[in-house]
């Protein structure tokens, strides 16, 4: 299966293909101050600008400029707490790429050079995921969301195709609303369904410290339960932590920065989830199909 640091590197091929169009097809550098020279930007920072772009690459650095920020977004937000010197370099990269592809002034005497300086800042971004850790030994991590628990409560025998062993993460949020939903959901069913899944979930905690993990099936199924809510200064910045849904992807995101190296899924049968998750670029399944009574 695919780890965190494995979709970034997808989406990182994807925007290193938009800015080779962009800046090997659609754009041309010149002095700036050339008798003569049609240019988009005059800078006392750089020798050289783009000459203006045609409507075809207007719209390739449209997409690019979108793309990018949403990886920086992600990359940035999984690198919060690292030491100094690592956000030095990952805010240096970051205005490289957005001069670069908001053709800004620039040091670069042809696009060859403007297009090789944002691959090697794009890489040195991926690169800094590396000096994450990860003690989760690459195992698939399954994050359900409350409708997914309601759904098929049989957690024990819960399977996803090519992970025969994983772990599942409860955040904050899942518990929550859980507590909420035993007590003030109108109907009787759901209330029952809650406060089952808590007796239950209360019960592996007679294994361990759920907060470290504990066996629901030996050598299967682990489950851990996250203690911390997510933070606003440290997440997606379009996430609103007043929106339940949001709240829960942003607890998938620190789920994703304590295990970079690998698999973190969503679980959800919410199709509005499902439309943020893929926005976020976070996978998701749909939950295991209860057994038949």
């Amino acid at each position: 299966m695919r780890t965190v640091t494995d979709n970034l590197q997808e989406m990182a091929e994807g925007i290193q293909k938009l800015l080779e169009d962009l800046l090997l097809n659609h754009s041309s550098i010149c002095m700036w101050n050339r008798p003569g020279g049609s240019v988009a930007v005059i800078s006392a920072h750089g020798d050289y600008a783009y000459r203006e772009l045609d409507e075809a690459g207007r719209q390739i650095q449209s997409k690019a400029l979108e793309e990018y920020r949403r990886f920086y977004a992600l990359v940035n937000v999984l690198l919060k707490g690292q030491p100094k010197d690592s956000l030095k370099l990952l805010s240096d990269s970051d205005m490289v790429l957005t001069q670069t592809i908001e053709q800004q002034h620039t040091w670069c005497k042809n696009t060859r050079e403007a297009f090789e300086r944002a691959v090697e800042s794009l890489q040195a971004q991926l690169n800094l995921l590396k000096h994450l850790y990860d003690s989760s030994d690459g195992e698939a991590a399954y994050v359900p969301d409350t409708n997914a628990l309601l759904y098929n409560s049989a957690l024990e025998a819960w399977t996803f195709e090519e992970t025969p062993r994983f772990t599942l993460v409860l955040v904050p949020a899942v518990l929550s609303e859980l507590d909420a939903l035993k007590i003030n959901h109108r109907n009787e069913t759901v209330r029952r369904k809650a406060e089952t899944l808590i007796r239950q979930i209360k019960e592996y905690r007679r294994r361990g410290k759920l907060t470290e993990g504990v066996p629901v099936v030996k050598d299967k199924i682990d489950i851990v339960g996250i203690a911390t809510e997510p933070s606003v200064e440290t997440t997606l910045p379009w996430l609103d932590l007043e929106n339940n849904d949001d709240r829960f992807l942003a607890a998938v995101i620190e789920v994703m920065r304590n295990r970079p190296r690998s698999p973190v899924i969503i679980i959800s049968r919410d199709i509005n989830l499902q439309n943020k998750a893929e926005f976020a670029r976070v996978p998701f399944v749909e939950p295991p199909e209860p057994a038949c009574p």
